[in-house]
């Protein structure tokens, strides 16, 4: 397991409503990659919902901007965002720890290998060693460390569900696909629950300025109070998956 440790400040910034209808130079400026159920460019994803409730005790406003997976990213990392969800492993290992900061989790994710409904599941790519496997473009970011070394010809989709779609259709033996992100196509799949290819968690990461901290101190709080206090199940509803709500510090954690 992997642990990235960073300190939060405790400070307070004013900034705009996030419900205001003009918003201020000052709010903090969001990328919003397209996660499947958890991001959404209604700004209804279950991420999205807790990040508004959480918003609702601070005085700091965003600007959410939706951007397909792989743009979200480099948007983020050209500086043209102060925030992004998700994705802080991969941009500590890219841009360094000391550039990063995050808040605490949003949720949970793991990577499972996912077989057709009624057949049997594979638990791990040993077994499918020179076959064809289905996975959506830009979660290479994640997996490629995981399909290192493995003889798998991966064929990359735009979703989720065109992986389903081409999974009944036999387009490939299995499709790699996280949970909670394909929770509402379940009842079309078979899985190991036990054997993940990949645990870590989401969270709002940003860029390490003064700033940012004080905006993620006060954030990071009042998203663990949300998350003790069963705010979080109550907006994820089905889509929720538990995790131990831990140090305010940022944790994340990797299994091969």
């Amino acid at each position: 397991m992997k642990r990235f440790l960073y300190t939060f400040c405790a400070l307070l910034l004013g900034a705009g409503s996030l419900t205001a209808p003009v918003m201020a130079d000052s709010d903090i400026r969001l990328a919003v990659p397209d996660i499947t159920s958890l991001l959404t460019e209604n700004q209804d994803g279950v991420y999205q919902k807790i990040l508004h409730r959480a918003l609702q005790a601070t005085e700091v406003g965003v600007r959410e901007s939706f951007y397909p997976y792989k743009r979200a990213m480099l948007i983020f990392e050209q500086g043209d965002a102060d925030c992004i969800y998700s994705f802080t492993e991969v941009l500590v290992e890219r841009l360094g720890e000391d550039a990063i900061i995050a808040s605490f989790p949003l949720g949970k994710f793991s990577y499972y290998l996912f077989t057709s409904k009624g057949s049997k599941p594979v638990g791990s790519l040993e077994r499918l060693e020179g076959k064809a496997v289905g996975a959506v473009i830009g979660h290479e970011t994640y997996l490629d460390k995981v399909l290192d070394n493995h003889n798998i010809d991966v064929i990359w989709s735009k979703s989720d569900a065109q992986n389903v779609a081409m999974l009944e259709h036999q387009r490939f033996s299995a499709m790699i696909a996280a949970v909670p992100d394909i929770l509402p196509f379940l009842d079309k799949l078979s899985y190991e629950p036990e054997q993940p290819l990949l645990e870590s968690y989401d969270r709002l990461t940003c860029h390490n300025t003064e700033e940012n901290r004080a905006f993620l101190g006060k954030l990071s709080s009042e998203m663990k109070r949300l998350k003790e206090e069963g705010v979080y199940e109550q907006l994820a509803g089905g889509l929720y998956v538990e995790f131990e709500s831990g140090p305010l510090a940022t944790e994340a954690s990797s299994a091969n």
